[in-house]
């Protein structure tokens, strides 16, 4: 599926105003493209990913999803979050089967839930309960889940950002595979250079909030890949970790800013001094 955003600007109502999230942001997307979103804590990563997925609609700007306009969420794009979000009172297979149940009879779930658990080597676990599954394991039962689906676009925010680092590169190689076979469009955000450069054709790098665009790095590079390979890598997660820093250091600037602000004024405020004086 092709994705269209078009000069969407995201603002939240909050007790202190209003917060922009994102501002003017245009973008295209290939069908069948993975990019990746990185960027500072709080710069609209995960919100445009919302937008998208038709969770939140834009302030303005326009999100199309092959030339129509996303007004909500729909069976064409699917939302895997850094949690697995997983019913416990259902089995492996019970879980993934759980957005065919409306869709198809019994017998035919259960055979798609099969062959998706099999693409994520879960068989023999199908009729396990999630407290009994590792955590990488459930990242995969939400990966087999979403993909039993068979959604156009796989929206993944921060999937694996709570595993371990080996269990983290095995689940790198799997979506590879799987991204080679199925060819969806694929919108993932993480904090993670070396993530990003693993597995995006593009990388873009998101500036501190409100959040845009900075810079977009193609990562030319065929697949599967492996970070251990010493040719390739270091100079495009060096280049990604050089503009996040740049950014982050922006907020860090402004919370120290901030911070002496309020403590200014609590001490000055008790002497009488005229916080307007210029002092």
């Amino acid at each position: 599926m092709r994705l269209s955003i078009q000069g969407v600007t995201k603002e939240f109502e909050t007790r202190d105003g209003k917060i922009l999230a994102l501002d003017e942001t245009s973008l295209e997307i290939k069908s069948g493209e993975f990019v990746c979103f990185v960027g500072p804590s709080g710069c609209g990563k995960t919100t445009l990913l919302n937008l998208v997925a038709g969770l939140e609609t834009p302030t303005r700007g326009t999100i199309l999803a092959n030339e129509n306009a996303v007004t909500g969420p729909g069976h064409d794009r699917v939302v895997i979050f850094q949690e697995a979000a997983l019913f416990p009172w259902l089995n492996v297979i019970q879980n993934v089967e759980f957005g065919l149940m409306k869709r198809m009879e019994s017998k035919k779930r259960h055979e798609i839930a099969r062959a998706f658990l099999n693409l994520v080597h879960l068989t023999r676990f199908e009729k396990s309960y999630i407290h009994e599954l590792s955590g990488g394991m459930k990242s995969r039962v939400a990966l087999a889940r979403a993909l039993a689906l068979n959604p156009s676009v796989l929206l993944m925010d921060e999937p694996f950002a709570a595993l371990d680092a080996q269990t983290r590169g095995i689940l790198h190689e799997e979506l590879q595979d799987i991204f080679l076979k199925t060819k969806q469009t694929v919108l993932f955000v993480t904090h993670n250079a070396r993530e990003a450069v693993r597995l995006a054709d593009r990388v873009l790098v998101f500036t501190a909030r409100p959040g845009k665009i900075k810079a977009e790095i193609r990562i030319e590079k065929s697949r599967p890949r492996d970070l251990i390979d010493p040719d390739w890598p270091i100079a495009y997660i060096k280049k990604i970790e050089v503009l996040l820093r740049e950014e982050i250091e922006k907020v860090l600037k402004e919370e120290v800013d901030r911070e002496w602000s309020l403590k200014k004024t609590d001490l000055l405020r008790p002497a009488g001094i005229d916080l307007g004086s210029g002092i």
